[in-house]
Order: structure tokens, then sequence, then C-alpha cells
């Protein structure tokens, strides 16, 4: 297994949009799938894959000088449930401890959607922990929980 800071914006975008389309039950607005893909050429993507096949990715944003972003996070549906996104978050989460103090995600409230409810359990495994819920953000509707977790 390898995860890699991709240098290639091209292939970002392309691989983002990829990996998010095969996830339509958390990524179905075509419209935020072209929205992450354009993010991903500019933050920072990692990409990790096994036996030369890349199966997902993390992309991290920089919110504060103090703070960064789990901004989008997708495997492939066949390498989901296989512990690679965990790999993918702490090891990349170390690569930011000396200079960060926090990471922050954001994610859809607790009790909306069955998915989002197995994402919020997952990062609370990785020590997450809600920090408050703001309806402002992706509206009335889809009210947007913020985890944080100290680096």
């Amino acid at each position: 297994m390898k995860i890699r800071l991709e240098e290639k914006k091209d292939y970002k975008r392309k691989f983002v949009e990829k990996v998010l389309r095969d996830l339509p039950d958390w990524f179905g607005i075509e419209e935020a799938i072209l929205d992450y893909g354009k993010e991903a050429r500019e933050l920072d993507t990692y990409i990790i894959s096994l036996n030369k096949e890349d199966l997902g990715f993390l992309i991290i944003k920089e919110t504060s000088p103090y703070t960064i972003e789990l901004y989008c996070l997708g495997l492939f549906a066949k390498s989901r449930g296989q512990g690679l996104g965990r790999i993918l978050v702490d090891e990349v989460l170390n690569l930011y401890r000396e200079k960060f103090g926090f990471c922050q995600v954001k994610t859809l409230d607790e009790g909306i959607d069955k998915h989002y409810d197995k994402t919020i359990g997952f990062y609370k495994s990785l020590g997450f922990m809600k920090m408050e819920t703001i309806k402002e953000i992706w509206g009335e509707d889809n009210p947007c929980m913020i985890m944080i977790k100290s680096l």
C-alpha cells in the first residue's frame, strides 16, 4: 500500500470526480462532484493505492493557521470497509501534526441519512467529536455538523 501527495492537477480533478461518482449515496449531486474536482486541483490531495491501483483520496484544506479540514474523502465502493480510509486519514494527519493543532470535518448531521450516520461513526472512531451543527452552510434541509479533533 502506498499513499502519495498527487501533484498532477488534471489527474487529481479527474480521479476525485471518478471516485465520487462511484459513491452516489454520499455524492449524488453532479455540481458538487465537479466543485470537489475543481478544488482538488489546488488543494493538497493524497491518493492511496494498492498494487499500483489508485483506490481513494483525501483532500486537505488549511482553514486557519491552526486548523486543517478533511475537505473531502472518498474510496471506490469496492475498497470501502477494508480499513483503507482509516489508514489514509491517520497517515495524512501525521504529516500535519507539527504545523497544526486541530482538524475539522464537515458532514451531514446525525439522524438525517443512514449513509451519513455511518460516516459519522467512522469519524468518531478516528477521534473526531461533534462541535456544532450549522444550518446556514448547506441549508435548512441539510444541517452541517462540524466535527473536530486535536492533532
